[in-house]
């Protein structure tokens, strides 16, 4: 289970890092 939990924490850091680029490339 700490695995998945790894993974999943993993995706959910890759998510904000996209969001937070997003954000940049707007300004």
């Amino acid at each position: 289970m700490a695995d998945v939990a790894f993974v999943v924490t993993m995706i959910a850091v890759f998510a904000l890092v996209a969001l937070v680029a997003k954000g940049v490339t707007k300004l």
